[in-house]
């Protein structure tokens, strides 16, 4: 532990660290509720064919093009706005823009689908601006706190995502209609997101998290008001001090310092993009008998979207209490090498069982259902591995003072794999 952890203040009951987690889930709710009620926007598109085939692809890109965007630029300015300001507002937006979507869902809209499809794809372009907004600022704050806060934070993400595939699942059993049971995921998407926007007020008020928030200025008000000369000299050559002459922030020295965690968590998310759910989503069952149940086929929804998500998790949690490679220069090579392991993937789910034409039996060497759920298994643990390994990691290689300029970096380039992973799955899909 070092010496700024030693003077922190405590955070009581671990609420700091709660709502980090609460607030983790938050960022990516929206994302994984559209992508979830799939069966809901075939329904609302179903008198425009065009539209309904189109539309994974084109929700794709209305969400990661201005998430990847902000994400970016948050990296580059975000050090220079206030951090708790920018956060609310954000938030704010998200809930409104949900709750637009929530409603949406109770409106026919059979006789203006092309109008519906303009004005859902333009709110979800703006859902998922302050999405990034909010997503960037917070893992850029977590970055300040000690490792576990920003693992905390990764975690929670993937919490979201079994959060919305569970209750997807359990939609489906209650035997709800495909946009009642949509009506119902953004509803509980949208009481959620309040309760973080309570819960951010709190978070902001409490000690700990004023602490390590407002550090810098904190230290260099202490220093002002010392007026004994030995008292500012043994201040100033603490290892609690910053280095004042240090305070400017070059975010291009950063990214240099932790390019390959960068690298790293870039390639992870491209390779998870370019098979999850476009290609995943493709294999079928050799069991179909197994999986249905009430008028429906639960295979995907259980072994590709929920044991995903679970594995995600699962990966997360273990990597901030074992948090194996250490950060440093080995660490990071280690990270790599295991990244461009992960591109194995794509052959491998290649090849379960896949309807390789239209109308055509599913054929693949890997034809066992128990195939396919462990190939998924693996896949998802390494990715929630090692993807927390390096979001905890990147921020302690790098001065005190720049930890939130580092973490807004690497947030960056996990949207840009998250794009190029969106851009690949076109050409990998069609590999079938």
């Amino acid at each position: 532990m070092d010496k700024k952890e030693e003077n922190a203040p405590q955070d009581k009951f671990n609420l700091v660290y709660i709502i980090f987690g609460w607030l983790g889930v938050g960022t990516l709710l929206p994302w994984n509720f559209f992508i979830t009620v799939n069966d809901y926007w075939k329904d609302k598109f179903d008198h425009n064919e065009e539209v309904q085939n189109d539309w994974g692809p084109n929700m794709s890109m209305a969400s990661m093009i201005p998430n990847v965007t902000f994400l970016l630029l948050n990296a580059v300015f975000g050090h220079r706005l206030k951090t708790t300001p920018r956060l609310l507002i954000s938030l704010i937006f998200v809930i409104v823009l949900f709750a637009f979507t929530c409603a949406m869902a109770k409106i026919d809209t059979d006789e203006w689908q092309d109008a519906f499809w303009s004005v859902t794809i333009a709110s979800i372009v703006l859902i998922n601006i302050n999405a990034a907004i909010f997503q960037g600022g917070l893992l850029g704050v977590a970055g300040k706190f000690p490792p576990k806060y920003i693992g905390f934070v990764f975690s929670g993400q993937a919490i979201g995502g079994i959060f919305a595939s569970v209750t997807n699942v359990v939609v489906m059993l209650l035997g709800a209609s495909q946009v009642n049971a949509a009506f119902y995921c953004f509803l509980i998407a949208v009481i959620f997101l309040a309760f973080s926007l309570a819960f951010f007020v709190i978070l902001s008020r409490t000690e700990f998290f004023k602490y390590y928030l407002d550090e810098e200025e904190t230290e260099m008000s202490d220093l002002t008001k010392a007026t004994d000369e030995d008292t500012k000299e043994k201040f100033l050559d603490s290892e609690n001090a910053i280095k004042i002459k240090d305070v400017k922030i070059n975010p291009l020295r950063i990214l240099g310092q932790i390019s390959l965690y960068g690298a790293s968590v870039y390639l992870i998310f491209a390779v998870t993009l370019a098979c999850f759910p476009p290609l995943t989503a493709s294999v079928s069952s050799n069991s179909n008998d197994f999986w249905e149940l009430n008028n429906g086929n639960y295979f995907i929804p259980v072994c590709c979207f929920v044991f995903f998500n679970l594995g995600d998790y699962i990966g997360r949690f273990v990597a901030e209490y074992i948090q194996w490679p250490k950060p440093g220069k080995v660490g990071m090579i280690i990270v790599f090498v295991l990244s461009i392991v992960r591109v194995a993937f794509i052959p491998l789910f290649l090849n379960c069982n896949i309807a390789r034409e239209p109308e055509s039996d599913p054929t693949g060497t890997f034809n066992s259902d128990w195939f396919y759920i462990i190939f998924v298994i693996l896949f998802s643990l390494t990715n929630g591995y090692l993807s927390n390994i390096c979001m905890m990691s990147a921020p302690q290689i790098v001065q005190d003072n720049e930890k939130g300029t580092a973490s807004s970096l690497m947030v960056a380039l996990l949207g840009l794999g998250l794009g190029s992973g969106a851009l690949l799955s076109y050409p990998v899909k069609m590999l079938i």
